[in-house]
């Protein structure tokens, strides 16, 4: 919330810059309008906590229910398990056990996200247009002679597990020009119980590309020459923020959320780990500007603060890189070779968990 120090800063940001006073207040009303939708959806999240506990059903319990029956099917069909999921905005490209997960040694195309997951799984889709689905991971077709084609939901940008919202009470989403969203999770799944869209006001032509479970506190964003930001999620404005100003022929690679102080792990395209203390990257106050350029010379394909990552290769490779087990090499400037990447493959996609 402001405060009176947050209302001294604009008032001296005005005084100083009159030329900009309208811009600023206009940013402070998105600032406003945005802190007033949290509050009334955290007032509504609070009243349903209240029903819940005076004996009312929730949909949270049917939800819980209706899992436990299909863990029951699943355990007597003998579909336990992780699923591996290969998937592109327009089709699945991979749907089988993690077991048999070594028979995908074919070339893959480059447009792909990788999902690892339970079978019984409930998934949230989120389409390039904002739109929100709940489907579950059963009614994902299972390709054969190559890949399964998406009737609806099409122009997928993103499969998410909803079980990652045990953990996380927001979603950001992020645009192909590099604009960030932040929602929370009580809202998206009134959204995508209606199959409506979660942004109603998206920029003509800047599409949403990907989609991450947060935690509301900072994010940090790399682009493909290797700039960085780091920023509080809260600061994001209600009709999204550009993360951070990029020159011409660099675009953003990547963003991770953050839960606290930990190891972050870049990825570069030509399959290094850079590994770089979350501390040692000073927050700014607000999204739209470059921190620095510390992997100058390399073209990054993103950044996590994940534990552990699923590699899948160009080959149809799949492997596990646990980053607290990478080699000193990767603390350095020059980073190091993921392990288990051959010579002549490279990352082509990666699940952070």
């Amino acid at each position: 919330m402001l405060d009176k120090k947050d209302v001294q800063w604009w008032t001296l940001e005005a005084e100083k810059h009159p030329e900009a006073a309208i811009d600023l207040i206009r940013m402070l009303a998105d600032r406003l309008a945005f802190l007033d939708r949290q509050n009334e959806e955290l007032r509504g999240e609070l009243i349903a906590l209240r029903r819940k506990q005076r004996g009312d059903p929730s949909n949270d319990v049917e939800a819980l229910q209706q899992r436990i029956q299909a863990l029951e099917q699943a355990l007597r069909q003998g579909k336990t398990g992780q699923r591996l999921l290969v998937y592109a905005r327009d089709r699945i490209e991979v749907n089988q056990p993690v077991d048999n997960a070594d028979d995908i040694r074919r070339e893959l195309p480059g447009d792909v996200a990788l999902l690892l997951t339970e079978a019984t799984a409930k998934l949230l889709i989120i389409t390039d247009e904002s739109q929100a689905f709940n489907v579950s991971l059963t009614d994902l077709p299972v390709p054969s002679d190559g890949p399964a084609m998406l009737g609806n939901p099409r122009n997928v940008a993103a499969i998410i597990d909803q079980a990652a919202f045990e953990r996380c009470r927001f979603l950001v989403l992020l645009s192909r020009r590099g604009y960030v969203y932040s929602l929370l999770v009580g809202t998206v799944n009134q959204v995508a119980r209606r199959q409506e869209k979660l942004i109603r006001n998206l920029i003509p032509g800047d599409p949403v590309v990907t989609a991450a479970p947060s935690y509301n506190a900072d994010l940090v964003a790399v682009s493909q020459k290797g700039r960085w930001t780091r920023f509080p999620e809260k600061a994001i404005a209600g009709a999204g923020s550009l993360v951070m100003e990029l020159p011409k022929g660099d675009e953003l690679a990547g963003i991770a959320p953050l839960r606290g102080e930990t190891n972050l792990t870049f990825l570069s395209a030509d399959g290094k780990a850079f590994v770089r203390p979350s501390a040692d990257l000073t927050p700014r106050k607000a999204p739209g500007t470059s921190v620095g350029m510390p992997f100058k010379g390399q073209t990054m394909l993103g950044v996590t603060a994940a534990d552990e990552l699923i590699i899948l290769t160009r080959r149809g490779r799949l492997f596990t890189v646990r980053t607290a087990e990478l080699p000193y090499k990767a603390h350095t400037e020059s980073g190091a070779p993921l392990p288990g990447l051959a010579a002549n493959d490279s990352v082509l996609a990666w699940f952070a968990r």
